[in-house]
Order: C-alpha cells, then sequence, then structure tokens
C-alpha cells in the first residue's frame, strides 16, 4: 500500500509537510513553519506521525514555508537523514539561524515563551544529519533499497528540487515549488514527463491570471523606465524584497539592464541578511546549472553597496535605488524602517516585484490613495504616503497556465493539488478535470490518509 497525508493545518499556503507511506516505509517531505501564524499553531500537525518511525526525510528548498520546522521533528528523529541539495543545505541553515533570532525576539516583546521552538546548537547539531544529494542521481531512502529517489531541478531557488520517488515500478512525482521559465539566475525546471503515476502538484498561482502579452523582458524593462523616470525627477527608489532568491534576481536583471544600456549605471543598497544570503548564492555561482555562470553579485565591480553599520538605517540620497528586505516591509526590518521616511517623499518611487500578502505594509502602501496616512509600523504614527507605486511581476513560481501544460504532458493517473489557497486549488483542480478528464484530481483533507 501507498499513501499520502498533508501535514498542513489547512488547505493553504503555510507550514508545508507531507508523509508518504510505502508499505512499511514512511517518507516526510518538507517541515515548514507558517510565516503568517503565531506559536504552536504555526508549526504543521505532527501529532499524528511521531508515533511510528520515519526512515528518511526530502527537503524540496530552503524557504522557511518548507523548512522552518525541520528542527523540531528532527529532535524527535535524531538519526533520521534529510536528503536536499548542498546549495539547500546552506540556505536553509541561514535562515533557520535567522529563524532563532527572530523567535527570540517575539518571545521578549511578546511574551511567548513557546518561543524559540529551537536554539542555534541545535541547528549545528541536526545538520549533522542533512545528506546533499544531486539532482539527476538516483539514491535509496530507506536502509533495505527498496524505495529510490531522483532529485530534478525546479527553477524556483537556488537549490530548489523536484522528488522523484520509485517503490516497484510506481512512480511519485513531487514538484514542490516550480518554474518553468528561466529566470535572472536560475533557470527554468528541468522535470520528468514519463510514466509518472501520480503527480503532487503546487498551486501557488492557480487564482492569478497572466497576461497573453506578458513577458518576463518587456517587464524588466517596464521597471527599468519607471527608475529611470524616477531618478530623472530627482527622486530615489526603493524595490523591498526577500532576502533569499528575489534579492539576487532582482539584482542580477538589474545588471543585466544596465548591461543593454536600459538602466543607468549606478550601485544597488542591500543589508542584513541580504548580504548573507548573496554570499551563499556567489559560493554555488560555478557549481550549479545557471544563467551568468560564475558571476559573484558581492565582487561585481560597482554593483552592490552595504550600509556601514550592521543594521544602520541608510541616509535616503537622491539618486539611489535600495533594494532592501524585507520583501513585503515586514515591521523591524530595514526596508519598514527606511520605508517610513521614504515614503512621504513624492519624487520616490516604491516599486514591487514580488507576493504582498494583503496584511502586509507593503500591501497597505501599495493599496493606498496619494497622501493617505497609513501605519506601516504598530509603535509609529500613520504616515501620509506620497510616493508613487507601482507593481511589477517576476514571481518565482509557475503561472497556472504552465502548471496545467505541465500536468497534461504527464498525464498521471491521479494528481494531488498542494500549496495553494482555496481559489488557486479550485480553479486548477475544474481545469485539469476539463483537459485530463480520466486523471483523478485530489484535494487532501489535513491529517486524512489518501490511498495512492
Amino acid at each position: 500500500m501507498i499513501s499520502f497525508k498533508s501535514l498542513t493545518r489547512q488547505n493553504e499556503i503555510g507550514a508545508n509537510s507531507y508523509l508518504i507511506k510505502i508499505d512499511n516505509k514512511r517518507i516526510l517531505i518538507d517541515a515548514g513553519m507558517h510565516p503568517k501564524v503565531e506559536g504552536k499553531e504555526s508549526l504543521p500537525d505532527f501529532s499524528s506521525i511521531i508515533d511510528d518511525h520515519i526512515d528518511a526525510a526530502i527537503l524540496s528548498h530552503a524557504h522557511l514555508d518548507h523548512s522552518g520546522s525541520m528542527p523540531v521533528i528532527q529532535r524527535h528523529y535524531p538519526e533520521m537523514p534529510v536528503m536536499m541539495t548542498e546549495s539547500t543545505s546552506a540556505l536553509a541553515q541561514a535562515l533557520l539561524h535567522n529563524s532563532v533570532n527572530v523567535m527570540t525576539s517575539k518571545r521578549n516583546e511578546l511574551g511567548m515563551d513557546e518561543y524559540p521552538f529551537f536554539t542555534h546548537k541545535e541547528i549545528h547539531k541536526i545538520s549533522k544529519q542533512w545528506c546533499a544529494r544531486r539532482p539527476g542521481r538516483s539514491f535509496v531512502l530507506d536502509d533495505q533499497n527498496k524505495v529510490n529517489c531522483t532529485f530534478y531541478e525546479a527553477g524556483h531557488v537556488l537549490g530548489a528540487i523536484g522528488a522523484l520517488i520509485e517503490y516497484k515500478g510506481k512512480k511519485i512525482f513531487y514538484t514542490g515549488d516550480v518554474h518553468f521559465e528561466d529566470q535572472s539566475i536560475i533557470k527554468g525546471a528541468d522535470f520528468p514527463t514519463d510514466d509518472i503515476d501520480t503527480l503532487i502538484l503546487e498551486c501557488t498561482r492557480g487564482s492569478s491570471p497572466r497576461p497573453s502579452e506578458y513577458s518576463r523582458k518587456s517587464e524588466a524593462e517596464r521597471l527599468a523606465q519607471s527608475i529611470e523616470n524616477c531618478l530623472d525627477e530627482g527622486g530615489s527608489v526603493m524595490i523591498p524584497l526577500f532576502a533569499m532568491g528575489k534579492t539576487q534576481e532582482t539584482v542580477t536583471m538589474l545588471y543585466e539592464l544596465q548591461k543593454e544600456r536600459k538602466l543607468r549605471r549606478l550601485s544597488f543598497l542591500i543589508g542584513g541578511l541580504s548580504i548573507k544570503m548573496t554570499k551563499i548564492y556567489d559560493r554555488f555561482s560555478s557549481s550549479v546549472r545557471r544563467n551568468h555562470q560564475g558571476m559573484k553579485l558581492m565582487r561585481e565591480k560597482g554593483l552592490l553597496s552595504t550600509p556601514s553599520t550592521r543594521g544602520q538605517i541608510p541616509q535616503i540620497t537622491q539618486g539611489n535605488v535600495y533594494t532592501l528586505s524585507s520583501g513585503m516591509m515586514t515591521e523591524k526590518t530595514l526596508s519598514n524602517r527606511l520605508g517610513r521616511q521614504f515614503i512621504t517623499n513624492p519624487r520616490n518611487l516604491v516599486a514591487s516585484v514580488g507576493y504582498a500578502d494583503p496584511e502586509s505594509p507593503l500591501a497597505k502602501v501599495l493599496g493606498s490613495e496619494e497622501d493617505e496616512s497609513i501605519q506601516i509600523d504598530s509603535n509609529y504614527d500613520p504616515v501620509k504616503r506620497r510616493c508613487s507605486v507601482e507593481t511589477f511581476d517576476f514571481s518565482g513560481h509557475s503561472p497556472r497556465e504552465n502548471l496545467l501544460e505541465y500536468a497534461q504532458t504527464v498525464c498521471p493517473n491521479r494528481i494531488i493539488l498542494v500549496h495553494g489557497d482555496q481559489l488557486s486549488i479550485e480553479w486548477m483542480k475544474q481545469h485539469i478535470k476539463e483537459r485530463l478528464p480520466e486523471t483523478e484530481v485530489v484535494v487532501p483533507i489535513p491529517s486524512q490518509e489518501i490511498e495512492i
């Protein structure tokens, strides 16, 4: 018997974690932490699995919604090997250490005694059980050599993979977070298509149509023109960015625009966790399949500048481009702290290039009217938004049309839909059924075992 169980508490994007049972073998896939929920409810529901063994775990990529509770579950299974790519190991360790710092701050500020869920020392300890595996090379997941796995590059962020699990002729493929198109650094996904019985498919952008005329190149040129217009008018530009992935992709895209003479030569200011993540991207610049092979962003002359003091809020000066984290201007991050002053200047521009949660400070900025007072930090008075705002689409997730095309090419017996809100999953379910009427489409109920 082969079965699938979602350990997420709701059908949404959050604390992603899944268990695949193959006869008496149990494989855990991802162990995330919900970015919008505090306390124990931010973790997957591990209660139904910790009474039995787990043979191995797979970590698809380093983002905290997939990796954030790995130390928690490894505490129960200290001998469990965790399979991932080498670059995911480096990125995930850095993110988890930062997560300890964030949770410690919340413990002090909010009085949440359960924080932090784990310590820096534990991260060092559990990482000894992390096993690096290269995409395209089969390896075993159990001590009896019966369950095989092969990683395939997912095109999402550095190190991200989809995982093909094989057992007695049956093939289960988990996409993880996927992007089939090339980004500025990371090349598009290279996924298998033959003889897959069960496809576990992400649905992040299922409710987000993309204009038929869209191209990444034209969107990049539109961003360059907006930056140029702002700088010509004597303003500065802020591009709030997630420290891992979005910072490195955006800075590389701006570098490409400079090379094409569509954007003037200037440095882009980064700081905080973005610096650490960029150094890790640079460490793997020659050893992974990517664009700009061998280029190190931190060493590229004149490309990046950093604050003179760690955590220092940079001075707002005319003609600068601030590519600061966090990507949603979360309170206490550099983009939020600078943003309180930045958005009051009518000459400035805030350019959003990624996802903004509707409740985030960035969403408040983007959704406000000119001269409207908005509160982007709960510890400070509201400020008037006088700057310009624009949004651009450079998502690290595939648009829904590409997900449908992949599903149709694979044509599996069964598709399990994960990693999407209700609207996204329902859209994907309806359209997969239209294209593949013979395929069973399953929306898993959290903690309910599904025989596959």
